[in-house]
């Protein structure tokens, strides 16, 4: 074997890319709106005027055009333009940059007719079709203008991205000796390869570094750095994939697994080719843009909601803890969050203290380790309000999967290696799980009661959101808790 000496191309950086879309927006929009502006004449100085002082007046055209441009950004932001693109061409770029210029369009129009005395006339019409074209026409323009320049760079070498290969069997080996052997491998790098078996398999070190092997994936995905993952694991167990898939899914890289053309059923799965071989990209589910900042949005005004009218309740309940046996009002506990972070998750104790004095251990029916006022607090969820309190810290959210401590963590993973794909996002006051299943006694219910978790996380919208949100309510009502 040999190694190749090649040219590293620099890194890509999103975040740089999605800053110059940002630069290039608002340049379109002020431009588009200078130009409209003067060719309509119009006299936006009548709007500021009900509502700017007079001495704020000459400084109505500079205001105007930041409204613009804030009402601009918005709407591309929930139209989720900025979302991954660096690997999105320009007609990726087309639609959700057309959909989002129409509907401001549509308002523009709507807003003329609303204005007019004359209703719905041809210059209203013209007006807004004008605006459309201009409009996009310069925001697109310039967007193509960073897509050109950015394809350019990606073929001339001088960025691109980082990769590892996850196997070192035959087809691994194929797929590095045809990389090393491409005369199109600029804007690509392997950085290192993860071998499946150190014995029987390649010693593809001559080629890129071993960075190790699959049982030390968790600790490769933390040290390294990259954006794409090729698994080519032959004949391995579905752990063996799951577990390489889910630790990966911690990482904000494209996943992409090989696999055989006999597996495929036509039309239900996509699938692309390196050197020959298919492969199904593996992307992280993700709600779309709008809903996740209305979610944002939901989870802060209600979380404050709840801690500022449940205040009076609050009281009321940490007096009943504190009257009902000796230690705090209140019992924090380590938990373990998106990205595999701990916090300090709250809640109103309705346990003796030292109830854990003999290790971690969950909660069952008849637990004589419930005080009497904290059997009450479980059986409709009361112990749970302080949890608002994590919601405005940004540790959880309203809705997602329960968060459970390291002990039991540790023992999901060992055994249903998918947990994992709980600590893609926030977990949640209440989930799935818990309306559909309840608390979990031992390891196996709570593996049991992951299905509906994971049933939640890959179809998770903010419609599923209000029904366990309804669910729950009626949990509350009817006294389910435990």
């Amino acid at each position: 074997m040999y190694m190749v000496e090649e040219r590293a191309p620099r890194r890509i950086n999103e975040k740089k890319i999605i800053y110059w879309h940002l630069v290039s927006d608002v340049l379109a929009i002020v431009l588009a709106h200078v130009f409209f502006v003067n060719n309509y004449k119009l006299n936006y100085h009548e709007i500021y005027r009900l509502v700017l002082p007079q001495e704020a007046l000459p400084f109505a055209p500079p205001l105007f055009l930041f409204v613009m441009v804030l009402v601009w950004m918005g709407v591309f932001y929930l139209a989720g333009n900025y979302y991954n693109v660096a690997r999105r061409s320009g007609m990726q770029l087309l639609g959700p940059t057309l959909v989002s210029v129409f509907f401001i369009t549509l308002l523009l129009f709507f807003g003329l007719v609303s204005v007019s005395e004359l209703g719905i006339g041809d210059i209203h019409l013209e007006m807004s079709v004008r605006y459309f074209i201009i409009v996009f026409g310069s925001v697109f323009a310039l967007k193509m203008i960073l897509v050109w320049v950015h394809q350019y760079k990606l073929h001339k070498g001088k960025i691109g991205y980082l990769g590892i290969l996850i196997g070192n069997q035959e087809k691994a080996l194929e797929i590095i000796k045809n990389y090393h052997e491409s005369k199109n491998k600029s804007s690509f790098r392997y950085i290192g390869y993860v071998a499946q078996d150190m014995d029987k398999g390649n010693d593809l070190s001559g080629f890129v570094p071993c960075l190790g092997t699959l049982s030390e994936m968790s600790q490769i995905v933390k040290e390294n750095s990259f954006d794409e993952a090729l698994i080519v694991l032959e004949n391995a167990s579905h752990h063996e994939v799951n577990s390489a898939i889910n630790e990966l899914r911690s990482k904000p890289c494209l996943i992409k697994l090989l696999t055989d053309l006999d597996h495929i059923i036509e039309g239900t799965l996509k699938t692309a080719n390196i050197e020959f071989l298919p492969y199904i990209s593996i992307s992280r589910n993700q709600m779309p843009v709008y809903q996740r900042a209305l979610k944002t949005t939901i989870d802060y005004v209600f979380a404050w909601g709840g801690m500022i009218f449940l205040s009076p309740v609050f009281v009321l309940l940490a007096l009943g803890v504190r009257l009902s046996s000796p230690g705090p009002v209140f019992y924090k506990q380590e938990r373990i969050g998106k990205d595999k972070r701990p916090f300090k998750m709250y809640k109103f104790r309705s346990m003796y203290i030292d109830a854990e004095e003999n290790g971690p251990a969950l909660s069952s029916n008849n637990d004589p380790r419930i005080t009497p006022f904290g059997r009450y607090l479980r059986k409709w969820h009361l112990d749970e309000l302080p949890q608002l309190y994590n919601v405005i810290l940004g540790d959880m959210s309203l809705v997602g999967p329960r968060p459970e401590r390291k002990y039991f963590v540790d023992q999901l993973v060992a055994r249903v290696p998918h947990y994992a794909q709980q600590f893609l996002v926030k977990p949640g006051i209440t989930s799935w799980g818990m309306v559909k299943y309840g608390y979990a006694e031992n390891i196996e219910q709570m593996i049991e009661r992951l299905k509906y978790d994971t049933m939640y996380l890959e179809n998770r919208t903010l419609v599923v959101d209000l029904k366990i949100m309804l669910y729950t309510v009626k949990s509350i009502i009817c006294g389910d808790g435990k």
